[in-house]
C-alpha cells in the first residue's frame, strides 16, 4: 500500500503497527503500563535495536519531541510516534544530536507531509543508521538539499573569485560553465569511465597540486578541452590522463564567454569544490530515490535554485516534479493519438499500456516542443517515455540518440537553462550506454540544432508570423542538415554547424523578402484605393483610414529592411525564430505535441513595453481591466503561442495557473479554445501531492487541436478512464467549472432567469491606506476623534465582524481627507511622511490620504473577504457600523437602504450562493478561494430579495445567534430549487456553514 494512502485508515494506537511494518520493521504490540509513561503507550515496532513506540496524546508533535530526546539520553534509539486520535494527527519523532519531528494530517496531509512520509518509506536500515536517514528524510535536509545549499555556496565563492575582467552579470554563469562540467564528469566518473578509477577527479587534483600546477590551468583546460572533446588519436600530450572516453558535445569546448574572459579559477577555490561539495556526496547516473545519492534531476534544481530570487520572480522558472512531469507527458501522448488518429480515449490509452508496431511508427515520426524548456524536466520526461514506448527497437542508448535527434525540440530564454537541459538528456544518454570500457563510449549526441536559446513569444522575426506567411521551400533541407550536426565529430561537427546556420540565414532571408513583398503590395492597394471613386463618384483621396494603413504598412516594410540588413551583415540569423530554425517543422503544419510548465509571470512583474508588444501580438492576452490584477498572467501568451505551433490535430499538454479557468483575463482563450480545440483534461493539481518549491496553485491542460465532438467530455484529471467529465458543450467563455452534471444543472438552475448581482451593484475593494504600519494601531498619541475600527478579510464571519485593529482614519464621513489634522496625529504622521509621499497611489492633496474611501463610508455596506474558505457576508448599518471600515482584503456593496443591505447579507451567506461563487473563485492555498468582484457580480440576485423582510429580520439575529438552516430555506424558496438542485449545490466543497463558535 502506498505510504499516504495508509494514513487515512490509521484510528487506534495498535492502527500503527500497519505504518511500521510498511517502512519495513517488524510490527509488535506491548502495552506499557498507565503509569509508565501517563498516557497510553505500547511498543509497536522493532528493527534491530531500534524500537518503535506509540503513545496517545492531544498534543502529538510536541509530546513526540519530549519523549524522544528523554529516551535518546537514556541511550535508547527510539522512535516516537504520537497519535491524536480526536483531531487525526499523528507526529513522528527521532532523536540524534537534537530531536527531529514532523506531523501528518491524517485525512488531509500537506504536500510536503506527503513528501517527507515517501521519503521515509524508502529508508531501508535499522539502528543507528535508520536513525540518521529517517532524520534526513522527515526534514528538509535531504542529501539533495545538502547538496544544493553546498553547490549554491560554492556557486557564489567562485563566482567572486574569479581572476581578470569580468563583467559582473557574467561571473555567475562563468562560475556554473565551470561546476556544471566537473558536476557531469562525476556522473561519468561513477560509472567508472575515467582511467577506470571511482576516484580519478580528486586523484588528479591531488596530484596537480603536488606537482606545484595551477589546477585551471594545468588540470581542467587540458582535460576539458584536449581531452574530452578530441578522439584518443588527437590528443598528443593528453593522453597523460590515460583512458578518458571522447564524448563530443558542446559541454567540453570553449563557451564565448571564456573566449572573452582571459581569467582563471583560482587554486584555493578549486580545493574548496572538491573538499566541500563533491567529495562529500554520492553520485549515480541513473534517476534514483535512494537515500543519500544524487541524481542528474539535481541539475534541475540547481538551475532553478541559483537563480536570484527576484530572477527567479520575474522569469516565473520553477522546478516541475518528475512524476508530474510523466503525467503530463502521458496525458498528451494520448491525446495526440486521440486527436490525430481519431482513437477513443480508452485505445489510446490501451496501445500506450501495449505498443504495437503501428503505435512505435507513429511515434518514431513525432515532433515534441517544450517552448519553455528551463532545465529540461519536460523533454527528459519525453524522451524516457518515448524510449520506453519503443523498447527493442535499438540498442537502448542507440534509441536514445535516434529520439534526440528526430522527436524533440526546445527552446529557452536563459542560456543556462538550455545547457543544464543539453547535461540532462546527455545523462540520460550514458544511462543506458552498454560500454564497460571508456575507449567503446560513443560520443554523445550534439544538441546544438535541437535546443535553441531563445524567445518563444516575441522573437526579433514575429513580425513574420503575424503575416502568416508560409514557410518558404528553402526550409527542407533543415531536416537532413539538423541530422547531420546531431552525429558530426570534430571539423565535421564545425562544419555541419556552419551549414545549418548558412540553410538557417536562406530560410529567413526568403522570408523577409516575402514579407517587404506583401507590404509593398499593401502599400500600392491603399494608393490605389486613393485614387479610385467614392459612392458618389469624387475621388477618394487618402483619407485617415488609408493614412493609417499605409503608415503601419511603411512601419513594417522599414522593420523588414532593418532585419534584411543584419542578416546580411551578419551571413547567419543572429536570433531566434521558429520560422528560421524550426521552419521545416513549420513547413509540414507545426508540431505534433507541445509539452511544457512555462513560465507564470503577473504582469506588474513586466516591464511596459514588453506588455505592449504582448498585447499586440497575442489576442488572448488583451484585456480591458483597469489594473494589474486584471492583467494576465505571461502563461497565457505561452499558452496561445503553443496552439499556434501545433500541427492540425496536435496535442498540447502544459502546467498554467488554476486561475486560467475562472479569471476574467481567460475569457478570449476560454472561448476560442471551447469552440476550437478538443479539451481533453482540465485537472486542479492544488491538492495531488505534487510538491513544488514555490507557493503556487498549478492546474494541467490537455488538449487537441480539433473541433471538438458534440458528445465530448473533459476530465477532471490527468488520468484518463477517470470518472465520465464534463460535456464540453456546456464550457464557453465564462468560468470552466469542472463538476459532475448534477451540479451543473443546478448552478444553470439557480442562474435561470435572474438578473445579476452586477447589474444592479457595483462591488469594489475596500479602503487601501499603501503603508499598514502607519495607519493601523497608531499610538496614544493620535487623538480618539480619528480612530476607528479597521475591518480586514479575516476579520469577516456571517453577519458579523471582529473588532481586532484600530485604524488612523484622516477623513470626514463622507469619506473625504481632512485638509488639516490634529496636532498628535500630524506628529506621528510626519515621521512618515517620505513613505506617505512615495506610495503608488498618492498622486497630490495631503499626503496623509487613504485611497477608495467613498464605498467603505457609505452609510448601508455588505462587505465579504476576498480570500477565505466560503462566502461570508455582514452587513454594516447604522450609527455603529460608521465605526467600522473595510480595508482592501475585503469587498464592499453599497445599498440605499439598511433593510437592503441586510438581505443582501443573508442571501450571500446562504449555502446555494456561496456554492455558486465557490465554483466559478479563483482558487488559492489550503482551500481558499478568492471571491472578487468579478465572482460576486456574476450571482444572482432575483428582483425581490434585497426588498424581503424575511431576509432582513434572518440577518438581523444571525449576529446573535445561528440561523444557517432558516437561511437556506428561505432563499431556497425564492429560487425555486429543487430538492436535487440543494442536494447537488449541498455537496461542493467547503460551503456548508461549520459550527459557530461564539
Amino acid at each position: 500500500m502506498d505510504p499516504v494512502a495508509l494514513l487515512s485508515s490509521l484510528r487506534t494506537l495498535p492502527d500503527l503497527r500497519q505504518l511500521v511494518a510498511l517502512l519495513g520493521h517488524q510490527p509488535l504490540w506491548q502495552e506499557f503500563p498507565p503509569e509508565t509513561f501517563a498516557v497510553p503507550a505500547a511498543l509497536v515496532g522493532r528493527a534491530g535495536p531500534l524500537e518503535w513506540l506509540a503513545i496517545a496524546s492531544g498534543r502529538p508533535a510536541e509530546e513526540a519531541r519530549r519523549l524522544s530526546a528523554r529516551l535518546a539520553g537514556r541511550g535508547r534509539l527510539v522512535a516516537v510516534l504520537a497519535l491524536d486520535e480526536r483531531r487525526r494527527s499523528l507526529a513522528l519523532a527521532v532523536t540524534l544530536d537534537r530531536p527531529v519531528v514532523t506531523a501528518f494530517d491524517l485525512d488531509r496531509p500537506a504536500p510536503e507531509a506527503r513528501e517527507r512520509l515517501r521519503r521515509l518509506a524508502q529508508v531501508r536500515a535499522d539502528g543507528v543508521l535508520f536513525l540518521v536517514r529517517a532524520a534526513e528524510a522527515i526534514t528538509s535536509e535531504s542529501a539533495g538539499h545538502r547538496f544544493f545549499r553546498a553547490f549554491a555556496a560554492l556557486a557564489d565563492r567562485m563566482a567572486a573569485g574569479l581572476t581578470g575582467e569580468v563583467r559582473p552579470r557574467d561571473r555567475r554563469d562563468l562560475a556554473l560553465i565551470q561546476l556544471t562540467r566537473v558536476l557531469f564528469l562525476y556522473f561519468v566518473q561513477c560509472r567508472g569511465w575515467l582511467d577506470g578509477r571511482p576516484d580519478f577527479l580528486r586523484a588528479a587534483v591531488d596530484r596537480c597540486l603536488a606537482r606545484g600546477r595551477r589546477l585551471h590551468r594545468d588540470l581542467f583546460r587540458p582535460l576539458f578541452f584536449g581531452t574530452l572533446n578530441r578522439p584518443s588519436a588527437a590528443r598528443g600530450r593528453a593522453r597523460a590522463f590515460g583512458r578518458i572516453p571522447f564524448l563530443n558535445g558542446g559541454l567540453f569546448e570553449p563557451h564565448p564567454l571564456e573566449r572573452a574572459w582571459r581569467g582563471e579559477v583560482p587554486d584555493e577555490v578549486w580545493r574548496d569544490a572538491f573538499d566541500s561539495v563533491f567529495e562529500r556526496f554520492h553520485f549515480a547516473v541513473v534517476e534514483t530515490a535512494a537515500p543519500g545519492i544524487i541524481a542528474p534531476d539535481m541539475l534541475g534544481r540547481v538551475f532553478e535554485g541559483l537563480m536570484a530570487p527576484e530572477a527567479r520572480r520575474a522569469s516565473g522558472a520553477y522546478y516541475t516534479p518528475a512524476p508530474l512531469v510523466r503525467r503530463l507527458v502521458d496525458a498528451g501522448l494520448e491525446a495526440f493519438l486521440a486527436s490525430r488518429l481519431g482513437w477513443s480515449d480508452p485505445e489510446a490509452r490501451a496501445r500506450l499500456a501495449a505498443p504495437d508496431h503501428a503505435l512505435r511508427q507513429v511515434l518514431a515520426g513525432l515532433a515534441i516542443l517544450d517552448p519553455a524548456a528551463g532545465s529540461g524536466a519536460f523533454l527528459l520526461g519525453a524522451l524516457e517515455r518515448l524510449a520506453e514506448l519503443r523498447a527493442g527497437e535499438l540498442p537502448p542508448a542507440a534509441l536514445r540518440r535516434a529520439i534526440l535527434a528526430r522527436n524533440l525540440f526546445g527552446v529557452d530564454l536563459n542560456p543556462m537553462a538550455i545547457r543544464l537541459a543539453e547535461l540532462r538528456l546527455w545523462l540520460a544518454v550514458l544511462a543506458v550506454e552498454p560500454a564497460a570500457e571508456p575507449e567503446a563510449v560513443d560520443p554523445l549526441p550534439n544538441l546544438d540544432g535541437l535546443l535553441r536559446q531563445g524567445d518563444s513569444l516575441l522573437e526579433p522575426g514575429r513580425l513574420l508570423g503575424r503575416l502568416g506567411l508560409r514557410t518558404p521551400a528553402e526550409a527542407a533541407p533543415l531536416t537532413a542538415l539538423r541530422a547531420e550536426l546531431v552525429q558530426a565529430v570534430g571539423a565535421a561537427k564545425r562544419e555541419a554547424a556552419r551549414a545549418l546556420r548558412r540553410a538557417e540565414a536562406r530560410v529567413y532571408g526568403a522570408a523577409l523578402a516575402e514579407a517587404e513583398r506583401r507590404f509593398e503590395r499593401r502599400i500600392v492597394e491603399c494608393l490605389t484605393a486613393a485614387r479610385g471613386p467614392t459612392l458618389f463618384g469624387a475621388r477618394r483621396g487618402l483619407d485617415r483610414e488609408l493614412r493609417g494603413r499605409i503608415r503601419a504598412a511603411r512601419r513594417g516594410r522599414s522593420e523588414v529592411r532593418r532585419l534584411a540588413r543584419r542578416l546580411r551583415r551578419e551571413g547567419e540569423a543572429p536570433w531566434f525564430s521558429y520560422e528560421c530554425q524550426f521552419g521545416d517543422i513549420l513547413a509540414r503544419g507545426g508540431f505534433d505535441l507541445v509539452v511544457g510548465n512555462p513560465p507564470w509571470v503577473r504582469a506588474e512583474e513586466l516591464a511596459a513595453g514588453q506588455r505592449a508588444a504582448l498585447r499586440e501580438r497575442y489576442r488572448w492576452w488583451r484585456t480591458s481591466g483597469p489594473g494589474f490584477r486584471h492583467q494576465p498572467d505571461l502563461a497565457l501568451a505561452f499558452l496561445e503561442r503553443g496552439v499556434e505551433l501545433l500541427a492540425p490535430g496536435g496535442a498540447l499538454a502544459m502546467l498554467l495557473p488554476a486561475k486560467v479557468a475562472t479569471a476574467g483575463y481567460a475569457r478570449l482563450a476560454r472561448e476560442h479554445l471551447a469552440r476550437t480545440a478538443t479539451l481533453y483534461a482540465l485537472a486542479d493539481l492544488g491538492a495531488t501531492g505534487h510538491a513544488f518549491d514555490a507557493t503556487v496553485y498549478p492546474a494541467a491542460i490537455v488538449l487537441g487541436k480539433r473541433r471538438p465532438r458534440a458528445d465530448h467530455r473533459v476530465r477532471a484529471t490527468l488520468e484518463s478512464g477517470a470518472g465520465t467529465g464534463t460535456p464540453q458543450c456546456r464550457f464557453g467563455s465564462g468560468p470552466w467549472i469542472l463538476s459532475p452534471e448534477p451540479l451543473l444543472d443546478a448552478l444553470e438552475a439557480l442562474r435561470a432567469g435572474h438578473p445579476r448581482l452586477g447589474d444592479r451593484l457595483t462591488p469594489q475593494l475596500g479602503v487601501k491606506t499603501g503603508a499598514n504600519a502607519v495607519f493601523l494601531d497608531p499610538p496614544p498619541c493620535v487623538e480618539a476623534a480619528l480612530i476607528r475600527w479597521a475591518v480586514r478579510g479575516r476579520d469577516v464571519r456571517p453577519f458579523r465582524c471582529e473588532r481586532r485593529r484600530r485604524l488612523l482614519w484622516p477623513h470626514d464621513q463622507a469619506g473625504r481627507v481632512y485638509p488639516r489634522i490634529p496636532a498628535g496625529a500630524a506628529a506621528w504622521l510626519r515621521q512618515h511622511e517620505a513613505i506617505l509621499r512615495v506610495r503608488a497611489d498618492y498622486v497630490r492633496g495631503p499626503w496623509w490620504t487613504l485611497f477608495r474611501t467613498e464605498g467603505a463610508v457609505a452609510p448601508h455596506r455588505v462587505i465579504w473577504a476576498d480570500l477565505a474558505r466560503r462566502l461570508m457576508a455582514v452587513a454594516l448599518t447604522g450609527p455603529d457600523a460608521a465605526q467600522l471600515l473595510p480595508l482592501n482584503t475585503c469587498y464592499v456593496a453599497a445599498l440605499d437602504r439598511a433593510e437592503a443591505a441586510l438581505a443582501l447579507a443573508a442571501w450571500l451567506n446562504s449555502t446555494w450562493l456561496r456554492a455558486a461563487a465557490r465554483a466559478g473563485a479563483d482558487p488559492a492555498a489550503s482551500g481558499y478561494a478568492r471571491f472578487n468582484a468579478r465572482v460576486v457580480a456574476e450571482l444572482p440576485l432575483p428582483d425581490n430579495v434585497l426588498s424581503d423582510p424575511g431576509l432582513a429580520a434572518l440577518a438581523r439575529r444571525g449576529a446573535a445567534a445561528p440561523v444557517q438552516e432558516e437561511v437556506d430555506e428561505h432563499c431556497a424558496r425564492l429560487l425555486g430549487l429543487t430538492p436535487a438542485a440543494r442536494a447537488a449545490l449541498a455537496a461542493v466543497p467547503g460551503v456548508r456553514h461549520a459550527p459557530d463558535r461564539r
